[in-house]
């Protein structure tokens, strides 16, 4: 007997939520989709679950490049930083990892002086630099690129 009144109670639960969701469901159907109750369209979910996961793909390959290229270009500063590469070396590779997007290039010729691409590139180079050396080689170090600079200058404009 208690058990047949549990299941009589049950049932009376399941009508009372269940027949009111129902007839929203039927009744207002982009609130079924709201909440993710519209069952009966299953394919479009699939599809809309795939494009996800293939979004989801391209946003992990963009992630991973972008992080091969900071990396690369955190290499390029040390070396440039230690006297291993110079001004002209580092900015001709950073334009090269650059260049292919033309977003970035924009940012370049937006937010940096210069007459040429390679000029902007190479004060891109120098603002990188700059604050991942020590203090106490930045003064001495901003001295050397902008006198590299000038060579850089020299040299394009008796091209």
């Amino acid at each position: 007997m208690f058990t047949r009144r549990l299941s009589r109670r049950f049932f009376l639960l399941i009508l009372a939520v269940g027949l009111p969701v129902a007839l929203l469901t039927v009744a207002d159907p982009t609130w079924a989709k709201a909440i993710g109750v519209d069952v009966w369209n299953v394919p479009a979910l699939e599809q809309e679950a795939q494009e996800a996961y293939e979004q989801n793909d391209q946003m992990t390959a963009t992630a991973e490049s972008l992080n091969r290229r900071m990396e690369v270009k955190e290499a390029l500063i040390r070396d440039l930083i230690e006297g291993r590469a110079t001004l002209a070396e580092v900015t001709a590779q950073f334009y090269e990892l650059n260049s292919p997007y033309p977003q970035y290039m924009t940012a370049i010729r937006a937010n940096f002086p210069g007459r040429t691409d390679e000029e902007k590139m190479a004060h891109n180079v120098i603002y990188y630099a700059l604050p991942r050396a020590t203090p106490e080689q930045r003064e001495a170090l901003k001295i050397r690129l902008e006198a590299e600079l000038q060579q850089m200058l020299i040299g394009s404009a008796g091209r």
